[in-house]
Formats: C-alpha cells, structure tokens, sequence
C-alpha cells in the first residue's frame, strides 16, 4: 500500500465532539474521544487531565512546531525536568517569536524563565 490516506469531505463528528470537550473543559472525555488521533489536541487533553508522561510522548511523534514545542515545556515542567522544559520554551520562541508572550502569561513557564534568568 502506497498511500494511506482518504481524503473526504465530510465532517469526522467523532474528532468534533472531542474538540468541543476540550471547549467544555471535559477532559476526560476529551482524551477519550482525540487520543485516537495523535495531534496537537490530543496532546492537549491529556495535559488538562495531568497525563503529561503520555502528552509527552504524543508530542515527541510530531514534527517540530512552535506549539509543539511550547507544549513540550509545560509537559517537561510538570514532570520536574526543568532544563528540558526550558529548552524546549527557547526552542518555541526560535519558532515564533509570539510564544515569548504566551511563556510569560503561563505560570508554570514564567516561573522557570525567572529561576533560570532566561531573558525573554
């Protein structure tokens, strides 16, 4: 099999309803419903619902981004591996420079910016 992927145009419910659990704050159900699809939402939900060894698995299979990588820090954070966490911040900024403001307006990340005296 050469090609794997269809391509439709029709609505996958399934992946709304998910992302419409996220917008509910339901997590769980969110989880539930977006893990099946290995993307940034997926990731996502399993970091609201504090499964962050898995939201960071999830996240290393994804290409290199900026909110991979922002999400990859809050992942690595919470996991008490603070030098990764800050890498991987500098590494988001170097993407987009927007993620500067978002590192500054996340406790978790502005605490670690400040005790590491990352210039941001």
């Amino acid at each position: 099999m050469l090609k794997n992927t269809l391509h439709t145009t029709e609505i996958d419910t399934l992946y709304m309803s998910g992302l419409a659990a996220l917008a509910d704050m339901d997590y769980a159900k969110a989880v539930t419903l977006l893990r099946p699809y290995k993307d940034l939402n997926s990731a996502v939900a399993l970091l609201c619902m504090d499964y962050n060894s898995s939201a960071l698995e999830l996240l290393e299979s994804l290409p290199e981004s900026a909110a991979r990588d922002y999400m990859k820090s809050v992942a690595y954070a919470r996991l008490g591996d603070e030098k990764s966490a800050v890498e991987a911040f500098v590494r988001s900024v170097e993407l987009n420079q927007a993620m500067r403001h978002r590192g500054n307006l996340d406790p978790e990340i502005a605490l670690l910016l400040k005790k590491y005296k990352v210039a941001m």
